[in-house]
Order: C-alpha cells, then structure tokens, then sequence
C-alpha cells in the first residue's frame, strides 16, 4: 500500500475537487436507494393494489400486508413520499402521474450528479497524473551520466509513457468507481435490510463467493502486468536501437535479424500479455456465475416468503432491484481491484526511476561561480567509469584563462573524459579540477554550467526553428545578438536559402539540415550563449573536408578571447592552439606547442606523421 499512498500524495493540491466529487457521489447513492424504494409504491401505483397483496397459502385470506413499517428507513421514506406527492398531486391527474414525475425527477437528479461527480473526479486524477508525469521527468533529468548509461532511453520512455497511462487509468477512472460504488452498495444495503432483512441476510452469506476470484484473479494479474511491462520495455529498446541505427542496420543487410530479434521479443510480450487478458477475461464469467447462481437460491427463497406472507411482489421488486442495483458497483469494484494491481506494478517501476539516487548534486555550501580569472587546472585527477578499468590516471592539467588548450591523442587515451569531468556529467574519483582555484565540486551546477559552452561531435538539435536552436536555454531571445551570432558562425547565408529563414524547423534531430549546417547552429548556439569558458569535443571530426573549413572559421569566432579545451583527432584543428597537450593511457604524454612537439619527435610526431605531417609545417 506504500506505493498507493505515494499515488494518492500527488492528489493533494486537487483534494477540493475529490470533495466536490465524492459528495456528488455520495448524492447519487441516496437517489439510487430511494428510487429503488420507490419502485414498490410504483409498481402498486401502476398496477393496481394486487402488487401490494400478501399471497396467501392455499385456504388462506388475501390481506394488506402492514408490517415492517416500523422500520425507520421506511417510515422515513413513506413520509417523504406523501409529503412530495401532496406537492406535486394536484398538479396531475392521478397519484400514479406523481409517483411517475416522481421518478422521472429523481432520476435526472441522479445522472446530473453522476455527470458532475465524474468529471471532477476525472479532473483530479488526470492532474494527478500530470504532476507525477512532471515529477517523473525532472526526477529523470536531475540523474548524471552514469544512471543514462545504465537505463535505455526506451526503458524511460515507458516509464514516463506507458507506465503512467497504467497510472491514469487508476486514479481517473476506477477511483470514481470506487467511491460511487462504496456509496451506492452501502445505500442499497440499508434498502435491502429494510425491505427483507432474512432475504439480505442470505445475501451477505452468498456473498464471499464473489471474493475468492477477486483476491485469486488479483493475485495473479498483478505478478502477469508486472511482466508484461517489462517485456515491453524490452520491446521499446529494441525498437529505439533499430530506428537510431537505421543505416547501419541496412548498410549490413541486417534487416532479416533485427526482424526476428524484434519477433522474439513480441512473442515474449505476447505471451505474458495473454497469460494476462486471459486472467482478465476469466474474471467476469466466473463472478457472473457465482453471482447468478446466488441471485437463484434467493428466488427460490423469496417465492417462498411471498407464498407464505412474509413479503408482497411488491416489495420483493423492490428488494430484488436494489440488490441487482448491487451488482454494478461490486462489478466495478472488481475492475477497480484489477486497475490496483496493474498501476501498483507500473507505479513500482515509476518510482524506482524517481527513487534512484542522483551522483552529482550541489553540496549544501556550494556557491555560485561568477567569471573566470585565472582558469582551469586539473590536479592529480584520476577517474574510471569501471572498477579497476581506470581512464585517466593522475591528470595534471591546466587551462590558463584567455588560452586555447588543445587534446589529443589516441582513442580510449581520456580526451572526451576530461571534458565530461569538466562539465560534470561525472565527478572526479581522486584529485580535483578548480577553476580560479575552487573545486569545481563546491560550485553549484547551474552556475558551472552557465560559464561552459560545449560544441560536440554529434550536434543535438530539437525539433523546433532554428532561432529556438541557437538561443536554446535563454529565458529571453535578443534578436540583434541571435542574427549577429549566426553571421559569426557562418549559418546565415545557408539559414536565408530556408522559405521561412531563421523561423525554419529543423526537424527531429535537425534532419533537414545537413551535417555542416547541424554543426554550424551549434557553434551558434555557443556565441549566442557567450560562455567565458569553452569545450570542443571532436566538433569537426564527423564532416567532410569542405564543411570542416567552414566550421573551423567559425569555430575560431568561437575561440576568439575564451578559455577553451578543444579535444581533436585531426591535429589540422589545433596547429594554432597555444599549447597542446598528448594523452597516453590517462596522463599526460608531452605537451607544447604544434611546432615545438613534431620538433620533439615524440608521441604528436608520431600520430602528426600517421596524418600526413611530414615535417615542421609540412602536411
């Protein structure tokens, strides 16, 4: 029930509309009890007085039946009704007219808060939803790096999507269920008890047959959603690699595989999810005939009350209405007891993402950093994103302000790590990186990351205009500044060939654009936000000869009076950095500048001669 409770806290801040709904509910009970009761004066009103006749037993005398009209609830009730019907008979032209009016009002008196109790209750619940939605995603974009690596975005996407819907479900449709039936079979329990209290006493004692399937079937669906979410997940993750990777998939010819990997997963689904419907298709039958063959050991009772005098038809139609009247809600009831298990389930796995721990946080005496002075230094920094797989070993580092800084080296030597540290997507393990002398890790992350612009080898665009793109993250847009750093990257002559120019949506991950074009918004993207410090992480390795030329220039607009951390492979990029540092198995090989290392004739020689670097300015 932990899981319920939680569900129901994000309920609060709409707990006037569960008011507002339930007291609407708990008016639509008491219209549905006395309808029911009237159904007896109706019959008779209708029918004539026979309906309100004892049948004797044979020999016997046919006599009006007076009892039970002590009861409270009846008396009540009696004395309503001729005090309603004194109001609305002389206005008709019998007592049966009134006793039709009657009814006719109580039941649209009924639906009108049937309509109103419903719609607030589905108005609660789907704001409910939508604040654990909301929660759910910041609780997602709060984690770091690590918890990404760890969970497929498919996973997440059926958490945020698929598992809240289960969610929905519960709290916007079968709690209003709940609570409307609660109310109606209590008002009709009152009714029956009234009417014939041996009638509803048996009742109560058929009644646990209907329990035992609810608690088995519940049982049982709850372990069958639970499994079923997950081979859905599974399914989703492997929908999300084959529609990313597309290309590849083609280029390899490995459609036929794919098609079966994603066949054995929806067999997978399929299976579970059966095992499921089938639970659920076996709920009904099954209450439908314990129910039904309850519903026959009362006839048979009831005809014999009737025969003997205890009862009139009368009031046995009465009786057997408001126990029929019973049967939907306790149907509803059980759907509701099905909708628990499954948004129990779904709502486990929502809260396990939101409950998974977050790596990197502010520290409670974190402070704001404002400007950089002096620059950027890593002391002795030693990380590994695996145990005893360690990735950088005792970095010593520094970017002086003002000064472009260059990486380079081989693949898996640490390059693309020093930047993630750097931004934080992960914290250092031993040593500690300052800027202007303070751990970077005594700042808070809003304050890091607004002085860090970051350019990378695969631009991340959003399916938004270009304008949106470029001045992504600023509360406000400063057109001259916006148009002023699209000219500085070199994107405003391609932006003017677009028809709707810089109001151009770029398409899901700027798929209308080319490769240049993508990483020439980022460099945008970056001037507009006028970082003080800078990290370009491969920017250019991924374009062809002629884009790279234009994305250098406009990185080097970019560059312009930063403190940068370029991180290349082609050494063409950073010729003209002030100082280039060559990583070797997570230290620092040799460093210096483009002239000074190919004269050295160490590590930048060698990787400089493997792309074509001959000699001192040679290429």
């Amino acid at each position: 029930m932990r899981t319920v409770r939680r569900l129901l806290g994000y309920g609060r801040p709409h707990a006037a509309w569960v008011v507002g709904a339930v007291a609407a509910m708990m008016g639509v009970a008491l219209a549905t009890a006395v309808l029911f009761l009237l159904l007896g004066p109706l019959l008779e009103g209708l029918l004539g007085s026979g309906a309100g006749e004892v049948l004797s037993v044979p020999g016997a005398k046919m006599t009006k039946r007076a009892t039970q009209q002590d009861n409270p609830v009846l008396r009540s009730f009696n004395a309503w009704l001729e005090a309603t019907k004194a109001r609305v008979s002389p206005h008709l032209p019998s007592e049966a007219a009134a006793l039709v009016v009657i009814a006719f009002t109580l039941l649209l008196i009924k639906n009108l808060l049937t309509y109103l109790g419903h719609y607030a209750f589905f108005r609660a619940g789907l704001a409910t939803v939508k604040d654990l939605r909301d929660a759910l995603f910041d609780a997602i974009m709060r984690q770091s790096a690590r918890f990404f690596q760890r969970q497929p975005s498919a996973v997440l996407m059926s958490r945020v999507t698929n598992d809240v819907e289960q969610i929905t479900v519960l709290l916007s449709d079968r709690f209003s269920d709940l609570f409307q039936g609660i109310f109606t079979i209590v008002s009709l329990l009152v009714v029956v008890f009234s009417l014939n209290f041996k009638l509803a006493l048996g009742a109560l004692v058929i009644a646990p047959l209907l329990l035992w399937p609810i608690v088995d079937h519940a049982r049982k669906l709850r372990r069958r959603s639970h499994q079923s979410q997950e081979r859905l997940g599974d399914m989703n993750a492997i929908l999300d690699e084959v529609l990313k990777g597309f290309r590849i998939v083609q280029a390899f010819s490995m459609e036929a595989y794919e098609a079966l990997r994603f066949r054995d997963a929806t067999r997978r689904h399929f299976r579970v999810n059966l095992k499921a419907r089938r639970i659920m298709a076996l709920n009904t039958p099954v209450m439908e005939v314990a129910g039904g063959a309850g519903v026959l050991v009362l006839l048979f009772y009831a005809g014999h009350q009737i025969r003997v005098g205890e009862t009139t038809i009368a009031a046995f139609a009465s009786f057997l209405g408001a126990l029929y009247g019973m049967y939907l809600p306790i149907k509803q009831l059980n759907k509701l007891n099905l909708a628990l298990q499954t948004a129990v389930a779904a709502g486990d796995r929502v809260f396990a993402v939101m409950d998974e721990p977050v790596e990197i946080v502010d520290l409670p005496h974190a402070r704001s950093l404002s400007g950089v002075r002096e620059g950027v230094r890593f002391e002795r920094v030693s990380f590994a994103y695996e145990p005893d797989k360690p990735v950088l070993r005792e970095l010593e580092l520094e970017v002086p302000a003002g000064k472009i800084v260059a990486l380079v080296g081989g693949s898996g030597a640490g390059k693309s790590t020093v930047a993630q540290l750097l931004t934080r997507f992960w914290d250092v393990d031993e040593g500690q990186i300052t800027i202007d002398g303070t751990d970077i890790r005594d700042l808070t992350l809003a304050s890091l990351r607004a002085h860090l612009g970051l350019v990378t080898q695969e631009t991340v665009l959003f399916n938004t205009s270009i304008r949106a793109n470029i001045a992504y993250g600023q509360e406000r847009i400063d057109e001259p500044r916006l148009l002023a750093a699209a000219r500085a990257a070199y994107a405003e002559e391609f932006i003017a060939e677009f028809p709707h120019g810089i109001d151009t949506v770029v398409g899901e991950a700027g798929t209308k654009l080319s490769g240049g074009q993508r990483q020439r918004l980022a460099v945008a993207r970056a001037l507009y936000k006028d970082p003080p410090i800078l990290v370009l992480d491969e920017a250019t390795s991924a374009l062809d000869a002629e884009s790279e030329t234009i994305v250098q220039r406009a990185l080097e607009n970019l560059m312009r009076n930063r403190t940068t951390l370029v991180i290349a492979h082609r050494l063409a990029t950073v010729r003209n950095a002030d100082l280039i540092v060559v990583l070797e198995d997570g230290h620092v090989a040799e460093q210096g500048t483009h002239r000074e290392l190919l004269a050295r004739g160490g590590a930048y020689a060698r990787l400089a001669a493997l792309q074509g670097i001959t000699a001192v300015g040679g290429w």
